[in-house]
């Protein structure tokens, strides 16, 4: 039997104890991992997956129709000379609104200059209306008119319409005003002399 001595069971002690320390302190520290891996994983902000989306069809807004132009039915019923003799080819006059452009009213012929202040060409509507639109068409471009309205053949008129050059083909934009009259008021006149209104077209918005 091998006897222990007070020394050698001391260094036994010792190292028990120590191996006993060393044990605690890896398992503590194993704890201590365990415990700091949960709470990162606990602790993380969650993640947002974008969610691809498709993008919605845009409905394109309904388009709104145009009004359409109702033509008005006028008559060439003579013409406007507050300037000279009250008369200029009136019984021409019906020949600017007949549908026909082969055929038209002319003013007289002013063979130096055009000193008046402008001659009229004046159209019945029949009734009151409120044209937004003329259009002229003439053998004779180069004559400058603009459009007026009025309640009675003998005027007065008022203008409803920007002064142009007249083409072969002019379209007059019209200021709306109640009147049963319309004319088309020369104030200058083509190379000629004369100027021809082979065909003139009143509307109005529908």
């Amino acid at each position: 039997m091998t006897r222990t001595t007070p020394a050698r069971d001391r260094a036994v002690s010792s190292r028990t104890r120590l191996l006993a320390g060393v044990s605690l302190v890896v398992l503590v520290g194993s704890f201590a991992a365990i415990v700091f891996s949960d709470r990162t994983e606990n602790d993380a902000p969650n993640q947002v997956v974008p969610v691809a989306t498709t993008p919605s069809a845009t409905t394109p807004s309904p388009t709104q129709p145009k009004p359409k132009s109702a033509r008005i039915p006028v008559k060439g019923i003579g013409a406007y000379d507050p300037d000279g003799d009250q008369s200029e080819n009136d019984n021409e006059a019906a020949r600017a609104t007949d549908g026909i452009l082969t055929t038209a009213w002319k003013s007289e012929r002013y063979r130096s200059s055009f000193s008046k202040t402008g001659i009229g060409l004046v159209l019945d509507a029949g009734r009151p209306v409120r044209a937004n639109r003329v259009v002229v068409a003439t053998e004779t471009p180069g004559y400058t008119a603009d459009v007026r309205a009025g309640s009675s053949p003998a005027g007065p008129f008022v203008s409803v319409s920007k002064e142009q050059r007249v083409t072969m083909r002019t379209t007059f934009a019209v200021t709306p005003q109640s009147g049963r009259y319309l004319m088309l008021w020369i104030t200058s006149m083509p190379e000629d002399g004369a100027a021809a209104v082979n065909e003139i077209t009143v509307s109005a918005a529908g």
